[in-house]
């Protein structure tokens, strides 16, 4: 079997950069452990990575060339078996038709993405269309009330609901209720007036709108007084806006009594108020009043109300309120049409096809049933036995107990089991391929902390025979198949960033043990080191987060204080981070004194801070990690200095008043103090800078996990120098 892997070109429309197109360096994968990590950051293109080699050459957008056993001449189908992802599985259905796995992974898994994808901008246009054409923007909005159909109220309530999510969409039922859905004949024009008014009023039962459908007929009683409150109001409106005039503002009248006159109308108001019954007055207050205060109505409700009360003809309020039934009714037949509309033959098909993949066999040799049945016991704490029926279907006991065909949420199995189970399946799968080569994407991305062990477990004994490509963001997956069998694999990093080293950089054995082993980063810190160190002061500068996190966990507070006041854009004292280093780890004196005024005139282009070619996973991590202390600081003293450096003088404030005991301020406490919580203009500029609060913290922070590889090299160069542009 072959022990290397030549690569001459990967391409997958603009994912992959330049040097993939004819690939000629850093393009070899050897398996001599059997094993070959490929580690990338986020955004790398791992699985666009495992999708290029998945589709074997028969998508015109993806295309790979490979020299195997000395040939460019291979089957592209004798190469690569792919493993995704398992958080899409749909492992055990709740219907006795319903088996363990699909035989097509690869077309499973495209098209539960692509139904995915489908639901997830249905819903997204749904909901749009809810609040700009219909003005729903609640799932307590009344017009979804007033829905006959059941089923369709509660999916418009479900999609006017923000805490709703697609993934909670009861796919069945809902493509089943659509298909059998017809179109309705509606009057709806949202550009009338009148369906503008109905839509913006009528929100709940205290909207214009359902005050008109809850009025009742024999509630208007005759009153032929009634205009003159509305002559009144308007005359008392005229004498109060025009005061200042001596003489009738319509008449000239020099003779002219201003205060009797406005008592006059006000008293005669009062008097006719005084006589109305309670429901006229609710009327006129409810309806009416609301209704001048719009300055619109189409639907002429002022009027038609007022003249019934004055002439106690109430037929066109009888009118008023049937076209506001038909309206509303023609509104709802919108809405129906509206679900009827979301769906569109493709996505259909897709999950028509996506429901019988899942539904297909899978077989089992007995020697394979053994296997499993005892890894997945062993591994879960539960007996399983699987077996088949008389049509050679397979048959899953758990405790005895056929579980084919019983609620998914009675099986007693948490989601990392079920996924524990998938996969397991595909290992089995993937150990009676042909195919020289196993790629298995993120393999325990989908798993709780309590399987990720046991994957590794699985990984290493079900393809002990196998040649693996297994590509990963997570240095804990590194760790764990480590510490499972030692020296099993080796580790590349997966570069695919414009500009720099690209393809698959081989890890050597001494870096592959600074990333496993604490005590060997620590080892290293305390020994060599500094004869691979390119550049002291930025070396010692770069250290200064970990130095912090270092110091902090063995409970050397001096040397903690010390280096806070180089991480803290506020601070300006000066200290020698030489002689901290020292302090922590021994070696050669190295003197460096700085304040964060050094720190924040750094020029970061094209650094190398220790031997490139002997560690690039830490100068990588070292350049980063200064590349976000740079970031933090820049960004602090900016955020201090706004407001008339309010935030800066509250700290200096504060340390003359608690002296050596102030433990200075957070990151987003000075972003509080610049942008108040209680100020909505800052809204934008909270949520910024407060979205970033965290990995700035994450970078500078390694109390909590004592790595100094991570996050820093979970990040492209790329997409630092993006993210310090943006915050810049």
């Amino acid at each position: 079997m072959s022990r290397k892997l030549k690569f001459k070109k990967i391409e997958y429309n603009n994912i992959f950069c330049e040097e993939f197109k004819d690939f000629s360096v850093n393009n070899e994968i050897e398996f001599k452990k059997k094993i070959a990590i490929l580690y990338g950051p986020n955004g790398t293109g791992k699985t666009s990575l495992s999708k290029v080699l998945g589709a074997k050459n028969q998508d015109d957008n993806m295309s790979f060339e490979v020299e195997f056993r000395g040939s460019n001449n291979v089957n592209e189908d004798e190469i690569f078996h792919i493993i995704s992802d398992q958080n899409s599985r749909n492992i055990i259905k709740g219907e006795a038709k319903d088996y363990l796995l699909g035989d097509d992974i690869e077309k499973e898994e495209r098209l539960a993405k692509e139904i995915e994808n489908g639901f997830n901008d249905m819903c997204n246009s749904i909901r749009s269309k809810l609040r700009d054409k219909f003005k729903i923007t609640a799932k307590s909005h009344k017009l979804i009330d007033t829905v006959a159909d059941s089923e369709i109220k509660t999916f418009i309530s479900n999609f006017a609901n923000s805490r709703f999510k697609p993934s909670q969409i009861d796919k069945d039922k809902y493509i089943s209720k659509v298909k059998n859905l017809n179109l309705c004949a509606s009057e709806f024009n949202e550009e009338d007036d009148i369906y503008k008014f109905i839509l913006e009023n009528s929100k709940d039962n205290t909207s214009i709108i359902y005050k008109i459908c809850n009025l009742k007929i024999e509630d208007i009683k005759q009153n032929d007084k009634v205009m003159e409150i509305e002559e009144n109001d308007e005359a008392i409106k005229i004498i109060n806006k025009f005061s200042y005039k001596n003489e009738c503002i319509v008449c000239d009248n020099k003779e002219y009594k201003k205060d009797e006159l406005l008592r006059h109308k006000k008293d005669n108001k009062e008097n006719i108020e005084k006589h109305l019954d309670d429901k006229t007055k609710k009327i006129l207050e409810d309806i009416i009043k609301v209704v001048k205060e719009k300055h619109i109505d189409p639907l002429g409700i002022e009027s038609i109300l007022l003249d019934a009360i004055k002439t106690g003809d109430t037929d066109g309020v009888r009118n008023l309120k049937i076209e506001v039934y038909n309206c509303i009714e023609n509104i709802n037949k919108e809405l129906i049409n509206l679900i009827k509309n979301s769906l569109n033959d493709t996505l259909i098909n897709n999950y028509e096809e996506y429901k019988n993949l899942i539904e297909s066999q899978f077989r089992l040799s007995e020697e394979d049933e053994l296997y499993l049945k005892n890894v997945i016991s062993e591994n879960i704490g539960r007996e399983i036995n699987i077996d088949r029926d008389e049509n050679n279907r397979i048959k899953i006991t758990l405790g005895n107990e056929e579980i084919l065909g019983t609620d998914r949420d009675e099986l007693g199995l948490s989601t990392g089991q079920q996924n524990f189970i998938s996969l397991s399946f595909e290992l089995l799968k993937a150990k009676k391929s042909d195919c020289k080569y196993i790629v298995l994407d993120d393999p325990i991305s989908s798993f709780d902390s309590i399987f990720k062990n046991k994957i590794a477990f699985c990984i290493i004994k079900f393809l002990e025979n196998k040649q693996q490509i297994i590509l990963t963001h997570n240095t804990e997956l590194i760790k764990l198949l480590e510490f499972q069998a030692q020296g099993c694999f080796e580790l590349y990093m997966f570069n695919n960033t414009e500009g720099a080293l690209n393809g698959f950089i081989k890890i050597n054995k001494d870096e592959q043990e600074l990333l496993l082993k604490l005590n060997k980063l620590l080892d290293l810190f305390r020994g060599d080191i500094w004869q691979y160190v390119k550049n002291k002061n930025l070396f010692l500068m770069s250290m200064i987060p970990f130095m912090r996190g270092y110091a902090n966990i063995i409970g050397n507070r001096d040397v903690y204080k010390q280096l806070c006041k180089v991480m803290h854009g506020y601070e300006t004292e000066y200290v020698d981070v030489g002689s901290m280093y020292k302090l922590l780890f021994g070696g050669q004196e190295e003197t460096l004194r700085i304040s964060t005024k050094e720190l924040l005139e750094l020029n970061l282009e094209n650094i190398e801070i220790v031997d490139n070619e002997k560690y690039p996973l830490l100068n990588k991590s070292l350049y980063h990690t200064l590349s976000y202390l740079f970031l933090r600081l820049s960004v602090e003293v900016k955020l201090c200095s706004l407001k008339g450096n309010k935030v800066l003088n509250e700290i200096n404030e504060e340390k003359q008043i608690q002296g050596d005991t102030y433990s200075g301020k957070t990151i987003q406490q000075i972003i509080d103090g610049v942008f108040d919580r209680r100020d909505q203009t800052k809204v934008k500029e909270r949520v910024f800078f407060t979205s970033r609060k965290t990995l700035l913290n994450e970078f500078n922070h390694f109390e909590g996990n004592i790595n100094i590889f991570q996050p820093a090299i979970d990040i492209t160069d790329k997409a630092l120098e993006e993210e310090i542009i943006i915050s810049s």
